[in-house]
């Protein structure tokens, strides 16, 4: 059983550090809870002089807050959460979202919903909506950041005003989980949500503010407010743009094939939303990150080519990183063409074993490499000589490689820098996405330095001429992008606090589901 600690921190309230922490409001021998964390902290209700708890509120649907509410199909006490959470919480919702994220989708609608769903609870709570108990008045504040549904309470307790915040603050201006602000893996919608929050609660008198993790803050808490708010108001210019004032210079194709296809070279192509196709003088094609999308897209192009003369046939594919928008066509090509998979060890690696990877985007089912390219070298393919490295942003599970090709050296670029108007200049960054900035983005733009291109061919149709003034700008970018997410992190360890998130995943998933439980992943 659970040891947990309890302290009084004013007459007639209590904590117990249960999952969170749990707080306990009494009025002679009733009592109130916010948060339930997984309920051990109920056998010590009777050595605080409660015989009976009326009510538990939740601050948010997250499984340390309210898993153990799910041990037993009834309580004895009226069970409270805000609007919205019957999407996590409610048994008649279970079909609303997936229980937590699968292998093949993004970033989840919640990265911590409680394993089992809880029956009983009325979903009432709101910002600026109030209630009675024991004559008191207890106020709500809509206070998102873990969850868009999130709120904070406000009670008056032995002459002071206590704002029960949930995960919207913690001690020392920093949030419990960061990543938990990432709604989304590339926009700063979660952070500026929080931000709000806190603007919410700094607008209130705090006399003693209790956060659901971590200790209370006791000491002059709205002094400590507006040191968080500026916090996440860096976190969210974070996720903005990477490379400010920087021109698109996209590339204007020398032809717009019939088929819809660009030809940007005499001898590459662009077709479908991801994938290039470079052609050798023998004509054998490249395919640069096949996706099943895009396949009539190549099949419309090989047969224009062949209409003019130009019978290519695919024989080789390479792919920039292991999301399925840029892959999941290789068994295919494999299939129908006989053409060979080149993959970058570190893409490699996650097909393996995909059900333990626990990476977003990460196609659900093994996808094998005929061959592997080194770590970062050279790679001959006919006449093309590519330059091979490892190129972390976006995701860690990422490369580049670069050939001249028609007198242009072209570095085929992925998702992980785009033109300043698409995506704010970034494939995204997030926590569940490995993005990494000291490791990842630095070296990655240096890199790009280094090489010095004419022309990045991106994904997502996103073809553009180099320059370097944007890549000195995402070095500048990542250094102080790392530094406001480290200041929200309550240790100061980015390990510890942000790239958890895979951790808590893999604890939340009990199961994974084959790709013959995946029809739209079925080839």
């Amino acid at each position: 059983m659970m040891k947990i600690a309890c302290c009084e921190l004013l007459p007639g309230l209590w904590r117990f550090e249960d999952t969170c922490n749990v707080y306990v409001v009494t009025d002679g021998d009733r009592a109130l809870a916010i948060d339930f964390g997984s309920g051990a902290w109920l056998a010590n209700l009777t050595a605080i002089g409660v015989k009976r708890l009326d009510t538990v509120i939740l601050t948010h649907h997250h499984g340390d807050q309210c898993a153990g509410l799910a041990k037993k199909p009834e309580w004895p006490f009226a069970i409270h959460a805000p609007a919205g959470e019957e999407t996590f919480l409610d048994p008649a919702r279970a079909d609303a979202i997936k229980p937590a994220p699968w292998l093949g989708d993004g970033c989840p609608a919640s990265y911590m919903p409680p394993k089992e769903r809880i029956p009983g609870i009325t979903y009432d709570i709101a910002g600026d909506v109030h209630f009675f108990w024991a004559g008191r008045r207890i106020r709500a504040i809509h206070t998102p950041g873990h969850g868009p549904n999130a709120c904070s309470l406000v009670i008056d307790h032995d002459g002071r005003q206590v704002v029960f915040c949930g995960d919207a603050a913690h001690a020392d201006a920093t949030v419990w989980q960061p990543f938990h602000l990432e709604w989304d893996h590339w926009t700063g919608s979660g952070a500026l949500a929080a931000w709000e929050g806190v603007e919410r609660l700094l607008g209130a008198g705090v006399d003693l503010l209790c956060p659901s993790h971590g200790p209370v803050v006791a000491d002059r808490p709205r002094a400590m407010l507006p040191a968080l708010s500026g916090r996440l108001l860096d976190f969210y210019r974070a996720k903005g743009q990477i490379s400010p004032g920087e021109n698109d210079r996209y590339l204007r194709p020398m032809e717009t094939m019939a088929c819809g296809a660009l030809r940007y070279l005499p001898s590459l192509y662009q077709f479908g939303g991801n994938g290039y196709l470079l052609m050798s003088a023998s004509d054998e094609g490249l395919v640069v990150d096949p996706q099943m999308g895009d396949m009539p897209a190549l099949e419309a192009l090989l047969a224009e080519l062949a209409e003019r003369g130009q019978a290519v046939q695919p024989t080789a594919m390479v792919v920039s990183h292991y999301h399925y928008d840029h892959c999941d066509a290789i068994p295919y090509l494999q299939e129908r063409y006989g053409a060979k998979a080149w993959l970058h060890p570190t893409i490699a690696e996650p097909w393996k074993k995909p059900a333990k990877a626990f990476l977003p985007w990460l196609l659900d089912m093994p996808i094998k490499a005929d061959h592997l390219w080194p770590d970062s070298g050279e790679w001959q393919w006919n006449e093309y000589a590519f330059h091979i490295a490892h190129w972390p942003g976006q995701t860690w599970g990422h490369c580049a490689f670069m050939a001249s090709i028609d007198g242009k050296r072209v570095f085929f670029a992925g998702d992980s820098f785009v033109p300043s108007s698409r995506w704010n200049g970034t494939g995204g960054f997030c926590a569940y996405n490995n993005s990494r900035f000291a490791e990842g983005y630095i070296p990655s733009a240096r890199l790009a330095l280094d090489w010095r291109p004419d022309i990045m061919a991106g994904g997502h149709g996103n073809c553009y001429e180099f320059a370097a003034s944007k890549f000195r700008k995402i070095i500048r970018w990542a250094g102080s992008a790392e530094q406001a997410v480290r200041a929200l992190c309550p240790t100061g360890d980015l390990e510890t606090d942000y790239y958890v998130v895979r951790d808590v995943v893999k604890a939340l998933t009990t199961k994974t589901r084959s790709h013959e439980e995946r029809p739209e992943l079925r080839r």
